[in-house]
C-alpha cells in the first residue's frame, strides 16, 4: 500500500455575497424589492451550504474514523485491565506478592521502611489496583487501638503500629480505606484483602500464552 498521500483538492471558491442594502436604505424598498433582497440572500446561503457540503462529509468521516481509533484503544486497555486482574490474583494466590497483612507482620521487611506508601503498589486480591488513604489525601493508612487514631504514611511507621498491636482502620470502622486508581472511588478493605507489589517494576505482568 502507497505511503503518499494524494495532494489536497483545492477548495472549492466562496460562492459570491449578495450586494450588502444599509438598514437605512432597506427602508425605503417596497415590498418587492424587500422580496428580492430576501432571495438574493436564500439563494447565497443555499449555494454556501452546497459548497460546504463536501468538508462537512469529510469531517463526518474524519470523526467516524476517530472514534473508531478511539474504540480500538478502549479494547485494549480493557483486555490490559483483564489480563492484570488474572496475574495479581495468580500472584495472590501463590505468594508471589504478600497480603498488606502478611507485608505489616513479616518478620523481614518486604520493604524499605522509609517507603512512602503512597509509592506501594497495591491491589485487591481480586486484582483492581488501589491507592492507600482518601482520592484527595492519599498514601495515609490509619490504624487504631480501640479508643486513638494514627495515620501512617511509610512502610515501618504501619510496621511499628502494627507491631504494637494496633489495627488499620478507626474505632468501629476496622479495615484500610483504599480508592481505586485513578478515580475518586473509595472503600474499606480487610488486611488480608489486599496485596502488595514487593519488587521493583510497573504493572505485574499478563501470563504469556
Amino acid at each position: 500500500m502507497s505511503t503518499h498521500a494524494s495532494p489536497p483538492a483545492a477548495p472549492a471558491p466562496l460562492p459570491e455575497l449578495p450586494e450588502r442594502v444599509e438598514p437605512e436604505a432597506l427602508r425605503e424598498l417596497d415590498d418587492a424589492a424587500l422580496e428580492a433582497v430576501a432571495a438574493g440572500l436564500t439563494a447565497a446561503e443555499r449555494a454556501t451550504s452546497q459548497a460546504m457540503a463536501p468538508y462537512e462529509r469529510q469531517l463526518r468521516e474524519l470523526r467516524a474514523r476517530g472514534a473508531e481509533l478511539a474504540t480500538e484503544r478502549r479494547r485494549r486497555e480493557r483486555a490490559e485491565r483483564h489480563a492484570q486482574r488474572i496475574e495479581v490474583r495468580r500472584q495472590a494466590g501463590s505468594g508471589e506478592m504478600p497480603t498488606l497483612a502478611d507485608a505489616l507482620a513479616a518478620a523481614e521487611p518486604a520493604l524499605p521502611a522509609e517507603r512512602s506508601l503512597r509509592e506501594v503498589r497495591a491491589f485487591l486480591t481480586t486484582g483492581g489496583e488501589v491507592g492507600f488513604g482518601y482520592p484527595n489525601k492519599p498514601g495515609f493508612v490509619g490504624f487504631t487501638d480501640g479508643r486513638r487514631t494514627a495515620q501512617a504514611g511509610t512502610v515501618g511507621e504501619a510496621r511499628r503500629l502494627w507491631a504494637d498491636g494496633w489495627e488499620p482502620g478507626a474505632p468501629g470502622v476496622p479495615g484500610v480505606r483504599v480508592h481505586l486508581a485513578g478515580t475518586r472511588i473509595e472503600k474499606v478493605v480487610a488486611a488480608d484483602g489486599i496485596v502488595v507489589q514487593t519488587v521493583e517494576g510497573g504493572t505485574p505482568e499478563a501470563p504469556e500464552t
